[in-house]
């Protein structure tokens, strides 16, 4: 790898963008554009939106998001070009135009990247070079080497944590195609009388993190997380009938479908989450169906049905400052 001062990567735009970089998002989560994921049940419905950012290659997408994945790996090998979108280590980082860096992203240097991350983030492989990305994050948040394995097999490259555990498993197809959601930090300031599941995050027992939104009392911080929102999520339909309980992996991979699956597994790694993805129903008699997503303790996203169609309306994200 040709010694640059930066290393763009692609494996955070193609999963998260932040739509402002210090100003904080206010109130309940509103839509500010975004892409609707066009890959069938469960992943989108193939319509076009105004905001390109999300979609590789589309009219108004930054150059590195048009360029193929052999032109985004000859950049990662030596363009010295600052990073764009989501590279920003939070998939949450706006595309950097001459303006400061959001507090949820960070620029790579060659130096900061890991000896086994770097063949990776150097390859001509989409799905290597997605993977290799995220790692890389994962890493630079102080995620020990040894608790994470990029292991590519024929047209597959998975991630392992440390016990073997299946945290990703991407292919070339799947990695350019992979597209982005756009995503509005929250402000983590709550109101006076709000209640204490709102104050410290964790958001309503039974309605989730939106209701506390939805009713005027705001989001707080819960440990180093705080919260972004989006309503451009697609049309995530919810691939099997809503039920309560936990869901593993495989059911919130058949659930979600494996485009907003390798959306947010992707994204949990540059949270530096080393579990798999694990799923929570929380679903009443009235109310919204919330689907909490997890690696192991730590929070990912919250999907919510408002209308318990089984279609998503919106989804809160998880963002860690760095």
């Amino acid at each position: 790898m040709r010694s640059k001062s930066w290393i763009a990567m692609i494996a955070l735009p193609l999963t998260m963008a932040a739509l402002i970089s210090t100003a904080d998002a206010q109130g309940k989560s509103k839509a500010q554009g975004g892409e609707k994921a066009g890959q069938g049940k469960g992943q989108g419905n193939g319509k076009k939106d105004k905001a390109s950012i999300a979609k590789p290659a589309s009219k108004g997408a930054s150059e590195s998001q048009k360029r193929g994945p052999s032109d985004k790996g000859n950049q990662a090998r030596g363009e010295n070009r600052s990073a764009n979108a989501g590279s920003r280590g939070n998939g949450a980082a706006e595309v950097n135009r001459g303006r400061a860096v959001s507090r949820f992203g960070r620029d790579l240097r060659v130096s900061d990247v890991r000896p086994s991350a770097r063949r990776f983030v150097a390859s001509n492989r989409a799905a290597e070079f997605v993977t290799g990305g995220a790692v890389a994050y994962a890493f630079a948040r102080g995620t020990p080497e040894n608790a994470l394995l990029i292991a590519p097999s024929g047209r597959d490259v998975f991630v392992r944590n440390r016990k073997g555990e299946l945290l990703l498993d991407l292919n070339d197809d799947r990695a350019r195609t992979l597209g982005a959601w756009q995503v509005a930090p929250l402000n983590n300031q709550t109101k006076g009388g709000a209640p204490s599941f709102c104050r410290s995050g964790q958001g309503h027992p039974n309605w989730g993190r939106q209701w506390c939104l939805d009713k005027g009392f705001g989001l707080g911080a819960q440990q180093d997380v705080r919260w972004g929102s989006t309503r451009d999520i697609g049309d995530i339909v919810f691939g099997r009938q809503v039920s309560s309980g936990n869901l593993t992996r495989d059911v919130l991979l058949s659930l979600l479908g494996p485009v907003a699956f390798d959306r947010l597994a992707l994204h949990a790694l540059t949270l530096g989450y080393t579990d798999p993805l694990a799923g929570t129903w929380r679903s009443e008699a009235t109310g919204p169906n919330v689907l909490l997503v997890n690696s192991g303790t730590r929070p990912v996203a919250e999907l919510v049905d408002t209308n318990r169609d089984q279609r998503s309306d919106l989804m809160l994200v998880a963002l860690r400052p760095w």
